[in-house]
């Protein structure tokens, strides 16, 4: 049976020395993180699991969820982030802003796909990178697909770029090992990045992890892949970004890692009418009693690039694309500080929650604060640009501010946000 090994006081070498010396076979580490696996019997495993400092943990499988759903109806989600997007001038495109699509790899040569994907990893026993499941894809395509066009299928912020880590198998199932991996990856492209002078809008300087992927939640705080989102999180200053899952209405069905405290964790809201949670939008709490989701997002009635060829687009929903939706927003959020304060300000997620309550909108009859459904709510785009913006010197940028602030509320009234 294959283990992950996690540090709990000893480095990483001791922990390679004390697998090496109880026979531990076929041994990776993940660097960066700083986890070892290997293939233990049950004698040996419980050897090892005496040993102090360290935790051992049998590995797990996670998988994603999603359904096929509905065409959209004339009115496209598509066209209101065109709309959003353009009320900057010059219009903003979510640049400078690298996601790493932790997922089922990445079709990039889909025609709204091409020129998107500036790194791949394949973790997965697959012979390729590419998306043979059929997920990351439309993930991806989320995230910054297409271009910014009126009519034009596209993502939220097609500006942006695509770190491909495939972790997923063909088979539509993942690791431990293979996610924790990923991460590890990535942690070590940003640290890479850091030292070696790119700035946080270089292409090959990752900003988000997304995790359209889930697991059962076990309520383990040293499960190996929320130890590593963690790390990627505090100790490389990544948003790590996940779907909630598609297991609702039940409580206490979010997934694993989106339970994990650190973890932006997204539901999934109703794309077109009212501002409604999707009813298999996965509820909080955890099993450890955290108020989550975090956020909600359109999730629904999506039309996204086929995996299947490099001209076509399907429709699907689920929380596996609110999570990138938001993930996507990020860049034009971004984007939209820069222009105010200069290419060192900075936008997280994880600082964000401190001040959601006010900038994100729910119903009326939802609760004030965080709840199990919607979280802190949907963030209301206009509000949190008039956060960005509220300090700023009066200058032509700001007044450009004021007036999207007012159209993006207005767009999100269109969308059933307000």
């Amino acid at each position: 049976m294959r283990y992950a090994i996690i540090p709990k006081g000893k480095s990483l070498t001791d922990i390679e020395v004390e697998a090496k010396k109880i026979g531990a076979r076929n041994l990776k580490k993940a660097e960066v993180i700083g986890q070892v696996f290997c293939e233990l019997d049950q004698a040996q495993a419980g050897k090892l699991a005496a040993v102090p400092g360290l935790v051992l943990k049998p590995l797990k499988e996670y998988g994603t969820s999603q359904m096929t759903a509905q065409a959209p109806s004339a009115e496209s989600i598509s066209d209101v982030f065109y709309f959003l997007r353009s009320y900057f001038a010059p219009p903003i495109t979510g640049t400078g802003l690298t996601v790493a699509v932790i997922d089922s790899g990445v079709r990039k040569t889909h025609r709204s796909l091409q020129g998107k994907v500036v790194y791949e990893a394949n973790f997965t026993e697959s012979p390729t990178a590419a998306d043979v499941f059929g997920h990351g894809t439309q993930v991806a395509f989320t995230i910054a697909g297409g271009m910014h066009a009126l009519g034009e299928n596209a993502g939220v912020s097609p500006g942006a770029v695509i770190m491909n880590i495939k972790v997923i198998g063909d088979e539509g199932i993942a690791s431990d090992e293979a996610i924790v991996l990923g991460i590890d990856r990535v942690c070590d492209l940003a640290e890479q990045a850091r030292t070696s002078g790119l700035l946080p809008t270089d292409d090959l300087y990752p900003n988000v992890i997304n995790l359209s992927l889930g697991g059962e939640d076990d309520g383990d705080p040293d499960n190996p892949v929320r130890v590593a989102c963690r790390m990627a999180s505090v100790e490389y200053g990544l948003d790590v970004v996940a779907a909630a899952g598609n297991t609702g209405p039940k409580m206490t069905t979010v997934m694993l890692p989106a339970c994990e405290p650190e973890v932006i964790a997204v539901g999934a809201v109703e794309t077109f009418g009212e501002l409604l949670v999707w009813e298999r939008s996965s509820r909080g709490p955890t099993v450890q009693g955290e108020t989550k989701p975090d956020f909600v997002i359109w999730g629904t009635n999506l039309e996204m690039a086929s995996d299947k060829n490099d001209e076509d687009f399907l429709v699907k929903s689920g929380t596996s694309f609110a999570a990138p939706m938001l993930a996507g927003l990020t860049g034009l959020l971004w984007e939209s500080g820069r222009r105010a304060y200069g290419e060192g300000w900075q936008y997280r997620w994880t600082a964000a929650r401190e001040v959601a309550p006010y900038f994100s909108t729910k119903p009326q009859d939802a609760p004030l604060g965080k709840d199990n459904a919607y979280g802190f709510g949907l963030p209301a785009m206009g509000a949190m640009l008039g956060q960005v913006m509220s300090n700023a010197s009066p200058n032509a940028q700001t007044t450009e501010m004021v007036q999207m602030m007012t159209a993006v509320m207005m767009m999100a009234g269109v969308m059933g946000a307000i």
